[in-house]
């Protein structure tokens, strides 16, 4: 199944940096049964992510597993269930779900742990934090160069 289709509105399906690349397919293996009412579907589902590592902003890849156990109805109860069709089931939302809540959350690191500290830029420490107080030509992490400027009441 291509990713392109689980699109919600044109938007890419990502949980904050980590996203999934239309291009790319999911793997969706399923088992449909027959039950009172409604129709089981077990099995799982495989996607692959992408994401720029935390520490040296290179590219990262992993493989995202969900594993499914859900079931459809004519009449679904909401976050419990998903909506049987007269002929057809769609799969679409149940995928979503599954795919987004699988995608990993938090820091995300390379493989090679020391290939990522040694490309990883460093950024010295002020003098005030290790107790002196001489301003320095230090290297500062540019992403927080803007609160530098950032100036309080009474400072």
């Amino acid at each position: 199944m291509p990713i392109a289709l689980l699109e919600d509105l044109g938007a890419p399906l990502q949980v904050g940096d980590v996203a999934l690349v239309p291009e790319e397919a999911a793997v969706v293996e399923l088992v449909f049964d027959q039950v009172h009412g409604g129709v089981t579907v077990n099995g799982k589902i495989s996607v692959v992510w992408h994401a720029e590592c935390s520490r040296c902003l290179s590219e990262v890849d992993g493989l995202a597993v969900a594993e499914i156990e859900e079931l459809f109805e004519e009449n679904p109860q909401e976050g419990e269930s998903y909506q049987l069709g007269e002929e057809f089931i769609d799969l679409e939302p149940m995928v979503r779900d599954a795919v987004l809540l699988e995608l990993p959350v938090g820091v995300i690191r390379c493989s090679a742990i020391e290939e990522c500290l040694e490309s990883a830029p460093t950024y010295l420490g002020s003098e005030d934090d290790l107790g002196g107080s001489q301003e320095s030509n230090e290297m500062k992490d540019p992403r927080w160069a803007v609160l530098d400027e950032l100036k309080f009441e009474g400072e």
